[in-house]
């Protein structure tokens, strides 16, 4: 089991979704009558934008980059877009 494997939790689980529920709300206002995109970088993001996008009270499209700097466990340096986005975000909120 993955708790076994974690020896501090320095954010609670609670404490994430009562942070997904406030910046939700931030992004409702601020983006009301607009229809944003919420960029994620798999496959860490995945399961705090699932809980962001609950919060968000306005149509949004959700979005996937995947990028990497390793080949193997050496760390290249250089960033390689491994999955870029769907379509042009040019001109989108």
């Amino acid at each position: 089991m993955l708790k076994d494997d974690v020896k501090q939790i320095l954010i609670s689980e609670e404490e994430i979704i009562e942070k997904c529920k406030e910046i939700g709300k931030q992004i409702s206002i601020d983006y009301k009558d607009r229809e944003p995109i919420i960029v994620g970088l798999l496959k860490g993001s995945v399961p705090f934008m699932a809980e962001l996008i609950k919060h968000i009270d306005i149509p949004c499209e959700i979005d996937f980059m995947d990028v990497s700097s390793y080949s193997g466990t050496e760390s290249m340096g250089d960033v390689k877009i491994v999955k870029d986005l769907d379509r042009s975000i040019q001109g989108v909120d």
